[in-house]
């Protein structure tokens, strides 16, 4: 159920508005839950799509191929891709799952043309986290799912072979007052999209209401803007 969950909320953000990101409030981020839990795959293919947009931006191919110990959720995830505006994520994408090496497909796809772009996922990770903000005397979470794994890349181009490996990482946050209910959600948020951090709903008028009660501290002009990183590092 998670796995369908967080598949269909990543779905969501391509069909949400873009924001400016609040800094109104200042907070100061206690961690007091946080949970690893080791998965067969990717849920969702958000930072192999940004791996495969930067790629497109260099040299052209004409499909994906993402390998993975699939499961029915991931192996449906590229049916949500082309929601995105990402010129790769209107390509084909199809999931296979891991046998040959990557290298191995590359061999068998390497032929003139626009051959293939193949990307491999594992040692994925979900990290759930729950933070409290001492500066509202943790009235204010954050509650943080983030997917962390290795992402390899090979596209078996004649004129620029290309291989690449990388960690990969993409988190959707959830900050609320309280309860995450309606009525008390802050703001909702996910990276990577289009290499961004990507606000789906922010409600700034709550956020003025409780910075007037002062149950949050305001932000002064002169501190960095808050949302270049959105929570604290996760522990390994």
């Amino acid at each position: 159920m998670l796995v369908i969950i967080f598949a269909l909320i990543l779905a969501a953000i391509c069909c949400g508005q873009s924001l400016h990101a609040c800094s109104l409030a200042l907070h100061d981020w206690k961690l007091i839950f946080y949970r690893k839990i080791p998965t067969p795959v990717s849920f969702f293919p958000l930072s192999e799509l940004d791996v495969a947009a930067t790629r497109l931006e260099q040299a052209p191919f004409a499909k994906v191929f993402w390998v993975g110990s699939h499961n029915f959720a991931s192996a449906v995830a590229p049916a949500f891709l082309p929601l995105f505006t990402d010129k790769a994520a209107r390509l084909p994408w199809a999931a296979f799952d891991s046998g040959p090496s990557l290298m191995a497909m590359a061999r068998e796809n390497y032929c003139p043309g626009e051959g293939p772009l193949i990307v491999g996922s594992d040692n994925t990770y979900i990290k759930i986290a729950l933070f409290a903000d001492q500066n509202s005397s943790s009235g204010c979470m954050q509650l943080v799912v983030q997917q962390t794994g290795r992402i390899r890349a090979v596209h078996p181009d004649m004129k620029t072979p290309w291989a690449q490996e990388i960690n990969g990482s993409s988190w959707i946050s959830l900050i609320f007052y309280q309860l995450p209910v309606p009525g008390r959600i802050l703001s909702f948020s996910a990276y990577p999209v289009q290499k961004n951090r990507h606000s789906i709903y922010e409600d700034h008028s709550y956020v003025e209401t409780l910075l007037s009660q002062r149950i949050l501290k305001r932000r002064p002009d002169l501190v960095v803007d808050p949302y270049r990183f959105d929570f604290p590092e996760l522990p390994e």
